[in-house]
Formats: structure tokens, sequence, C-alpha cells
């Protein structure tokens, strides 16, 4: 009897043997760094951010010629997690109105009539009325 890879990896409740799918977990080890570099701001986010992603937004890193592997990793890992993760808005000062996920179904620029919007709107903040609170 032949099983595939994709059967050996299922649990042993579902039929499978249980073997793990090491992509999938290593995917998910480079998940937790992100996870780490966005909620702890120790060395080794200092580190990277200075040279990777200076702007403190690691979903929106800089390109570099030389980039070490382990950065490389992370940012693939980033990549693959950058819809799944959202911005708790706050006072919407870090939140860029463009290329950040700061709505709770994803919004984005493709969701906003950008020709409406001022030129020095960069920014969540930019757009309350401050006044108001709205």
């Amino acid at each position: 009897m032949m099983l595939s890879w994709k059967t050996l990896c299922h649990p042993k409740r579902m039929g499978g043997i249980g073997i793990r799918d090491i992509s999938l977990f290593n995917l998910a080890l480079l998940g937790r760094q992100v996870w780490r570099l966005i909620n702890n701001k120790e060395l080794c986010y200092k580190v990277l951010s200075s040279k990777y992603f200076p702007d403190g937004n690691i979903f929106n890193s800089k390109k570099v010629d030389k980039a070490s592997f382990t950065w490389t990793s992370i940012a693939a890992a980033a990549n693959t997690f950058k819809d799944g993760f959202g911005w708790q808005v706050g006072n919407g000062n870090k939140i860029n109105i463009k290329e950040d996920n700061w709505g709770m179904e994803g919004l984005t620029n493709r969701a906003l009539n950008v020709d409406l919007l001022d030129l020095n709107n960069r920014r969540v903040s930019d757009l309350w009325n401050k006044d108001q609170r709205s």
C-alpha cells in the first residue's frame, strides 16, 4: 500500500503516521520570530531594524543587496503572514494609510479612494477630526 507524503503527515487519528511537515514547522518557527520582533524591542530587534526596517515596520523592510540568511528567512515568513496581521489603531500615528492592514476586514489602499485624500494624509491619525473625536 502506497501513501502520499501529505497523508503521512496527518495525525494518527486521521489516518497518517504523525510525521511533521518540516516546511510548515519551519514557517511556524519563523512566524514566532516575526511576532517576537514586533512585540519585543530588545537587542535582536535593534540590530535587525537598524539595517533592514529602519522605520520600525517589519512588514515594510527595505531592499538590501546582501541580506543575511537569517533575515531573508524572517522576511519571507513576514511576507507570508502579512495579510493575517492587523494593527490595533490606538492613536493612529504609526499606521500608514496606504501600506498597512489597519481595518477589521483588511482595510488598505484598495478600499480607499486615494484620489480624494489630501497628499499630506499618510497616517490614520491624519484622517481623524480631532475636534469631534471621530
